[in-house]
Formats: C-alpha cells, structure tokens, sequence
C-alpha cells in the first residue's frame, strides 16, 4: 500500500467514524462517505477496518485501566470497555449491527479472548477465552457510561480600570 492510499484510507476511515458517531443508528456509512468505496473497494473492508480501528483503541484504553486501578483486573477492563463506548458510541452501534455478519466472527472471538485474558480469568489458549470474555462484555454491556464534553475554561476576570490604563502607559 502506498503512503497516499494509506493516508487516503485512514481520511475515510475518520470520517465515516465521526459520521456513525453523529448517527448513533448502527448503518455503515458506505455510500454517505465521499471516496469510502475508492479506498475500501467493498463494505465488507470498511467494516473490518472500523473492527481493527475498535479493537486497537480497546487494548489501548485496557491498558491505560489497568495501569491506573490494577487491583481488579476484571473491573478495570469492563470500565476501558465502557468508556470507550461512550467515546465512540456511532461506531460501537455499527459493530453491534453487523455481529452476526460472517467476516465479523473471527474479529469478536478475538475481542472476547483479549477481555477475558486482561481481566486476568484465563489464558490466551483457553478454548473457553472467547466464552469467557463474551461474559466479560455482557457485563460491561449492562452499565452505561455518557461521556459529557469538557467544562469551559472560566472566562478571565475583567480587568479594572486603573490595570487597563497602567497596561496602556506601559505600551
């Protein structure tokens, strides 16, 4: 892949992010996104894409958890996965829409087996993994987290007279 087409590749992906993020409805945004179907070449691959894009931002906020609060493993990895869902809540509809999808299968075991082996119930071997970090976000799935944007910086006192005019004099 060229560095043109990767770059392209990753504009779209942003956008058909932020657009599912503004729907919240679950559909792919296929043919919404100028130039989706030029550098995915079918829905199938942008659907994989937003998957790969989910799952790098999960092991990240997982392990972001698990350095912060690493006493309970379980309960650290059920808050990454919530709070990245109030993050990206647009494209964790469209996951959710498409879970039954056959190219999405491979790509869920896999999730499952990172939260079950993060939250330290098994090892990445079990052939019960997926099993168990299906549980594991059946459990995050029951609480749900809004994530609100940050305060406003105060607005600066307003400066007095006498400030302003010395402020003036010393220019």
């Amino acid at each position: 892949m060229t560095w043109d087409a990767f770059h392209t590749r990753d504009s779209v992906l942003r956008d058909v992010m932020a657009a599912a993020d503004t729907r919240r409805d679950g559909t792919l945004p296929w043919v919404d996104i100028a130039g989706a179907e030029t550098a995915f070449g079918t829905p199938e691959e942008l659907l994989a894409a937003l998957q790969m894009r989910w799952h790098t931002r999960l092991s990240g906020a997982i392990e972001r958890e698990l350095t912060e609060q690493p006493w309970d493993l379980e309960q650290a990895v059920v808050h990454a996965w919530r709070g990245l869902c109030a993050d990206m809540p647009g494209v964790r509809a469209v996951l959710d829409a498409h879970t039954d999808d056959p190219a999405m299968q491979r790509a869920r075991r896999k999730e499952w087996t990172l939260l079950a082996t993060a939250s330290g119930l098994t090892g990445m071997a079990d052939p019960e993994a997926a099993r168990i970090g299906r549980r594991v976000e059946e459990r995050a799935r029951t609480i749900r987290v809004e994530k609100s944007s940050p305060p406003a910086p105060p607005a600066p006192a307003p400066r007095s007279l006498l400030s302003r005019l010395r402020h003036a004099l010393a220019a």
